[in-house]
């Protein structure tokens, strides 16, 4: 009677564990290509481009902090242009019953010496996603235009 109690716990646990733990979910971050200008239209070479992501963490408390973090760099080549790809993870500790979403947002920042630094604005970057799959097939292309330092 005990080792069927036993394994009968082990089972439900298992199951229940399978429902909160498993590769359903896939975070995608949207590509940008894009160019960095000056004020007079010249390309700017060499100019560092960096992907910002929100990385979130549950405090004690039971309340959320979000923290942003750079995720990829690339600098720009002779013509000014810049390619951040793709990306996708797994999300693998998700909540059964999470909502879809449908909002896809780009957040970055562009950093050149001499120049100020040009940074994203919640939603300046943003597409709807009818497939609900996040940022899965889109692409950004900002034309990006840096000030120059006038210190």
């Amino acid at each position: 009677m005990r080792k069927k109690t036993i394994i009968s716990i082990a089972i439900f646990f298992l199951i229940f564990l399978g429902i909160f733990i498993h590769p359903e979910r896939v975070i995608y971050e949207a590509e940008i290509i894009g160019k960095v200008l000056d004020e007079k239209g010249i390309p700017i070479q060499g100019a560092k481009v960096s992907r910002i992501e929100e990385k979130q963490t549950k405090h004690k408390d039971g309340y959320y902090e979000y923290e942003e973090y750079i995720s990829e760099t690339v600098l720009t080549d002779k013509n000014g242009q810049f390619t951040l790809e793709e990306k996708k993870r797994i999300e693998w500790i998700h909540y059964p019953f999470s909502l879809p979403y449908v909002w896809c947002y780009a957040d970055f920042e562009v950093f050149k010496e001499n120049y100020k630094i040009y940074r994203t604005e919640f939603n300046d970057y943003s597409e709807y996603n009818e497939k609900s799959i996040g940022c899965e097939n889109i692409t950004f292309s900002p034309t990006i235009s840096l000030k120059k330092n006038n210190e």
